[in-house]
Parts: C-alpha cells; sequence; structure tokens
C-alpha cells in the first residue's frame, strides 16, 4: 500500500516565507495542468494499491470541482484505491465557502487541512497572509460541519512572538482533530529571507513549542510537530515518516518506489509539456535506506519496532547502529526497552542532532 501525492503548484498569492514550488495565478488552475497531472497518473509505470491521498501545495483549494474528480478518477482507473483510503485536501481559509465544501465531499475528499497559520491579525499581516483571523474561523466551522476528519497548520515564532498563546487558545476553541505547528524559518530564496533579523533565538523557539506541546496536551503529540485526537493521525504523512513508498504528481512531486528517489521537474510549463519525465533519479542503496528509515521513524513518539525494522530488512538494529544509538540513550535523546527504540521528550526538542548521529 502506498501514499498517492498530487502536487498543485498555484496560488493567489505567494506567501513571503513559503519556499515550496508555487506560482500565483488569478482564477482557476489551468485546465491543461489538471489533465498534465491525469497522463502522468495513468502512464505511472508502477502498479500498487493506494492506502492514501493527498492533494498538496500550493493551494489545492484552487483546483475546481470538475479538476479534482478527474484527478481522482485517474487515481481509481490506474491504482486499486482502499476502501478506507484516506484522501486529503489542503485549503486556504479564504477560498472556503458552504458550497465548495460539499463539492470536496462529493469528489470523494474525506480529509481536510486549513492553512490558518495564526489567530492573530498582526501576525498573519506578517506572514503575508490573505485571510484575516475571522475568515479563519469562519472557514473552520464550515468545514468542521461537513467533515468530521479536519485539522489545521499553525506557524510559530512570526511577530509578535507574544501573540502565540492567543493562537493555541483559539484553536483549542474551534477544535480541530488535528494540529501542525512549525516553527517560522526564513528560508533563502524567498522574501522573508532579508527579515532573517527578526528570527526567533534557540531558548524563545523552545519555550514557544513548549507552549505548544503544553496547552496541546489533550492530544496525542504523536510527531514532532503534530498533535491528533485518537484516530485522526494524519495516516499520508505516516507513509513518509516511516519511510514506506509513494508515488507523486505533479511539479516538482517526489516519488520513492522500488529503492528508487525519483524527482519532477519544478520548471510548471516543462512539466505540463512532458508529464511523467523524471528531473532527477536516484537509486538508494540498502545502507542508506535503513538510515534514513531510523531518522524517519525518530521522528515519531513511536519509534522504530525492532521486529518491524529485522522484518523490513531482514537484520537486527544493533549490530549496524549500536553506537550511534548507546550516544544518543546517554544523552537522553531516545529511550529503548526489548520491543522499540524511541525518542524521549527531549529527542523531539533537538532531534536534528538525533539524525546527525544516525548519519554518523
Amino acid at each position: 500500500m502506498i501514499g498517492a501525492y498530487i502536487h498543485i503548484p498555484y496560488c493567489r498569492t505567494l506567501c513571503p516565507y513559503c519556499d515550496f514550488c508555487s506560482v500565483d495565478i488569478p482564477g482557476a488552475v489551468p485546465s491543461a495542468y489538471v489533465q498534465a497531472v491525469c497522463q502522468e497518473i495513468l502512464t505511472f509505470r508502477h502498479s500498487r494499491a493506494v492506502a492514501t491521498i493527498f492533494f498538496g501545495g500550493g493551494t489545492p483549494s484552487l483546483v475546481e470541482e470538475a479538476g479534482l474528480r478527474r484527478i481522482v478518477d485517474a487515481l481509481r482507473h490506474k491504482f486499486r484505491i482502499a476502501e478506507d483510503c484516506e484522501i486529503t485536501i489542503e485549503a486556504n481559509p479564504d477560498d472556503v465557502t458552504a458550497a465548495l465544501v460539499e463539492g470536496w465531499k462529493r469528489v470523494g475528499i474525506n480529509r481536510v487541512s486549513l492553512g490558518v497559520q495564526s489567530f492573530d491579525d498582526a501576525t498573519l499581516r506578517y506572514l503575508g497572509r490573505r485571510h484575516d483571523a475571522a475568515t479563519a474561523v469562519r472557514a473552520c466551522g464550515l468545514v468542521a460541519d461537513t467533515f468530521d476528519n479536519w485539522g489545521m497548520d499553525l506557524i510559530f515564532g512570526a511577530q509578535p512572538v507574544d501573540a502565540w498563546p492567543e493562537t493555541l487558545e483559539q484553536c483549542i476553541a474551534v477544535q480541530p482533530k488535528h494540529v501542525s505547528a512549525y516553527g517560522l524559518t526564513y528560508e533563502p530564496e524567498t522574501p522573508f529571507a532579508a527579515r532573517s533579523h527578526d528570527a526567533v533565538d534557540d531558548e524563545t523557539w523552545l519555550g514557544l513549542y513548549r507552549q505548544a506541546a503544553a496547552r496541546l496536551a489533550e492530544y496525542d503529540h504523536y510527531e514532532i510537530s503534530n498533535y491528533a485526537m485518537a484516530g485522526y493521525h494524519c495516516r499520508h504523512n505516516l507513509i513518509y515518516w516511516r519511510n514506506q513508498e509513494y508515488a507523486g504528481f505533479g511539479a516538482a512531486a517526489y516519488s520513492f518506489i522500488d529503492s528508487v528517489r525519483a524527482r519532477n521537474p519544478a520548471d510548471i510549463e516543462r512539466y505540463t509539456a512532458h508529464p511523467g519525465l523524471k528531473e532527477e533519479s536516484i537509486c538508494l542503496t540498502d545502507r542508506e535506506i535503513r538510515v534514513e528509515t531510523l531518522i524517519q521513524h525518530f521522528r515519531l513518539r513511536e519509534g522504530i519496532e525492532k521486529a518491524a525494522f529485522a522484518r523490513r530488512f531482514g537484520c537486527e538494529i544493533r549490530p549496524e547502529f549500536a553506537a550511534a544509538l548507546d550516544g544518543l540513550i546517554e544523552r537522553g535523546l531516545l529511550w529503548e526497552d526489548e520491543e522499540r527504540i524511541a525518542p524521549t521528550a527531549r529527542g523531539f526538542e533537538l532531534n536534528n542532532e538525533i539524525g546527525l548521529a544516525i548519519v554518523g
């Protein structure tokens, strides 16, 4: 069972902190792009069963209902779709209307992720978002009225920094089933690169991260930046974090199947003209896959089950990684028992240190 990701590289306006593959457009997503995605799906050289479908971006909520249906139909034609397939769409709050939400339901979408980012108007202006706090609250209500399984993305560390507790309170008030809380980064080659002097220091960042963990304590803090009510974990993202196979369709999308990681062209015109063309394909060694599997699993509260690792790779974890694991356990970043190895709370906070040690 694999996950299928569909990248929609279009937005009404481009957020100044975002470094994802995206361009701004005034209207709906071009039909030529939808056609290219469908063609790539139908000519995909692998055949697998699909457990999850994820429309990400960009702004997938700009795709008209007919376009979403064409893509889902193409996936159903090419792959065997699980009966309980999780089908997620990311959406901007200012796009959400009752009619749009009903259209998603008709297409078969059963999970919605809203890009709220903040419930503070000053913070939203700083982030260059199109919506205000009231619009975000309205969007949450519209989505919650139709979908049981829905969540939101939030960003901490933006100015004004002290607005973060208010955003967490409003988040709790609207009762999403899933929350992703990310620290703001000032990426090179984005407009925000010039604002890097605004970045919070490590101590402040850690304080904001801990505020989220404390206020969202009723949720399962199952991944470094992700929280879910029981039964509402993002199954699609768990495929990534468990380093399982996935197929990516659309400009700049990645696939990982049969040990090969492949990337589509980021240039939208080139992708549309040649859907299925790979910009890069790398066959990973067994060692590289084992390393990545450990690093990804150590982003999860559950860590990795020793028996599952042995079943997947035909070998035990410790003979190859004992020195790195022992060092991380001694530093208090991992814990181990007879069944599994997993990150501690400190391991969540200093997760990059775990990756560096595993790579060696």
